[in-house]
């Protein structure tokens, strides 16, 4: 038998080394698009409450930025921007490609806390250490969410937010008492200001509590008062940290709700071959997503999962559920499901493979861990069944992990053998662009020129990935977005039918090119040169005009 301290100690190393492997590769990533936008968030949010609380202390810079009311994005929920704004400023960071891996190592720390909040999850749940750890591994060695938990400060951070809070909900829900509330009400209010969606903790949590008390597992007075306290602390909290609200709280909540209802946003995706509005998606675009892009290993053991959750359901009859651990499971896959079922039906706006919903991804390994504890228990008096059962487990996260080592940084465009072939035809793959700045490198090594000018034939912003080079690279290259020829030309094969091409592709030539599992996901060109590097699929074209 393993000791408690030993199995503590297993903890304590396993998310030690993931804390030293996330420092240690937190500057090998691109930057994207949303990273520019969600900056200016969080440092016109700065601006505006340092204009109401101490004008003086705006530096000179700031008279440049436009009203808060103004800005375009200033009903977004700002607890992870605010605090990085803050942080790059108490630093004295100036130069772009230092600030944004600052940000890439924030964006980790939350996704790392949001992982330890996923082994305290199942640690409740099972009681065991190892189905902590298996729940804690499945999370790291999910291959696109370890890739954008460096750079992706929406659905990353809101996933480690929502995490947490499931947590917390979970605590106060089996014990109602005002310190849990607190906590609680904490959790909450951090989620609800990084994204509106959180609400659902809330409502989680009034309705379990509720139907816990029709069952009288609880007491009435003391459920009731600690959930006035939770509830009202919540609002307090989320008032407090989310300036927008500041005004009109109620007023602006509602504006901010209706606002992720129906978003802003009327682009194409690439799905099953074909392209869709994003305002008009087909019902099983979220369901094939996530079955193309999460290991096959956690899919079955989810599918037992599920089969063992609802089976004890149906034992309970209309009790629902018969113990604690029943009650848990019921949370998890209720809280995996309602949201994927609430896009369907409400024929949400979602774009970008099933990013939007990552924050169910934790309730869904958790049912995960709960199948393969099920197949576990089948057989667990017999050492061959245990050690069968160990060894196709270890494996499987084997060969995820040795799958991410190779496509190292582009973990981002991962997709299981259900995916097929040919992704690039089917699916949206590097739509954040994550391959430029490596396409942008090799031309900075092969390209003695002093001045560069690049452009794209593709929706693929390459002035962002230019942000990430040292700044005597920096200042060589230039953008045009004109039609006419440019030195080289990116194409990550994201294309939006309603743009039209402002350069013909024929009058340049291939000139580098980045495959992960033998994918094709970026090309760049130049004459007489050709690279190939064994990774994954075409993020990225790279075109060098013809001489």
């Amino acid at each position: 038998m393993w000791s408690a301290r030993g199995n503590n100690a297993i903890a304590v190393a396993f998310f030690l080394t993931l804390l030293v492997v996330g420092v240690w590769c937190h500057r090998d990533y691109g930057v994207t698009w949303d990273e520019f936008q969600q900056r200016a968030t969080g440092g016109e949010s700065l601006k505006y409450i340092v204009e109401r609380i101490a004008p003086r202390l705006l530096p000179p810079s700031a008279k440049n930025m436009q009203s808060f009311d103004a800005y375009r994005d200033h009903d977004y929920g700002v607890a992870f921007e605010l605090p990085a704004a803050v942080v790059e400023v108490v630093l004295g960071l100036h130069d772009e490609r230092e600030i944004y891996f600052l940000r890439h190592l924030l964006n980790f720390l939350v996704a790392w806390a949001g992982a330890i909040a996923v082994w305290l999850l199942a640690l409740r749940r099972f009681g065991d250490w190892r189905p902590a750890l298996l729940a804690a591994a499945f999370l790291v060695l999910s291959p696109r969410l370890f890739a954008e938990s460096f750079y992706n400060s929406k659905d990353i951070v809101f996933m480690a937010a929502v995490a947490i809070g499931l947590n917390t909900t979970i605590g106060f829900v089996l014990a109602p008492a005002l310190g849990r509330a607190l906590l609680h009400a904490l959790a909450t209010a951090v989620a609800i200001d990084v994204r509106i969606m959180a609400v659902l903790l809330p409502l989680l949590t009034v309705a379990v509590l509720a139907c816990r008390l029709l069952r009288r597992e609880v007491a009435a007075a003391p459920v009731l008062r600690a959930l006035a306290i939770y509830l009202a602390a919540s609002a307090v909290l989320v008032v407090a940290m989310w300036p927008f609200l500041w005004v009109d709280p109620f007023g602006h909540f509602v504006e901010a709700f209706r606002n992720m209802a129906r978003f802003r946003w009327e682009g194409q995706v690439l799905h099953v071959g074909r392209l869709y509005p994003g305002t008009d998606l087909p019902w099983h675009y979220i369901p094939v997503w996530i079955a193309i892009t999460t290991p096959l290993l956690y899919l079955v053991r989810f599918a037992v999962g599920t089969g063992a959750i609802l089976g004890r359901v149906a034992g309970a009859g209309v009790r629902l559920w018969r113990t604690e651990g029943d009650l848990q499971d019921l949370i998890f896959l209720g809280f995996f499901v309602a949201p994927i079922v609430a896009v369907i039906a409400l024929h949400s706006v979602v774009y970008h493979g099933w990013r939007h919903l990552f924050f169910a991804y934790p309730a869904f390994l958790l049912v995960a861990v709960r199948g393969a504890w099920a197949i576990w228990h089948v057989g667990r008096k017999r050492v061959l069944w245990r050690w069968g059962l160990a060894g196709l487990t270890a494996a499987g996260l084997l060969h995820t992990g040795v799958w991410m080592a190779r496509a190292h940084p582009f973990e981002n465009v991962y997709f299981n053998v259900l995916a097929g072939r040919n992704w690039k035809d089917n699916f949206d793959v590097d739509y954040f662009g994550m391959a430029n700045r490596q396409a942008l490198e090799y031309i900075a090594a092969h390209d003695s020129r002093a001045k560069i000018i690049v452009g794209a034939d593709s929706f693929t912003l390459v002035f962002a990935a230019i942000r990430t080079l040292p700044a005597r690279e920096r200042v060589r290259f230039g953008i045009d977005e004109g039609p006419k020829p440019v030195d080289y030309l990116f194409d990550n094969h994201y294309h939006m039918p309603h743009a039209a091409p402002r350069r013909d592709p024929k009058d340049y030539e291939a000139f580098y090119e980045v495959r992960v599992d033998g994918e094709l996901i970026l090309e760049r060109s130049e004459e007489h040169t050709s690279e190939l590097q064994s990774l994954a699929y075409l993020v990225c074209r790279l075109l060098l005009e013809k001489k």
